[in-house]
């Protein structure tokens, strides 16, 4: 998965993947808190970087954010 996300990046196909929005972040840390993965997924919407090797997609953060601050997109990188 790991080798696929990366190429997929380099290529730049389209792909479900997470999205940030910063502006709506209020830093309760429900996301980091909801990860199966114990990812500092609120560290990551601060980065605006939302793409870590060991995120599963489970969607559990973006259940989780009260703000919708992280959400599944599916566009090109």
């Amino acid at each position: 998965m790991i080798a696929g996300r990366k190429i997929r990046n380099l290529v730049g196909w389209p792909a479900l993947h997470l999205a940030a929005a910063l502006d709506r972040c209020i830093d309760c840390t429900a996301c980091s808190m909801a990860c199966p993965m114990s990812l500092d997924v609120r560290g990551m919407v601060r980065r605006e970087r939302m793409e870590n090797t060991e995120c599963i997609l489970c969607a559990s953060c973006v259940d989780a954010c009260p703000k919708g601050a992280v959400r599944y997109a599916w566009t090109g990188r």
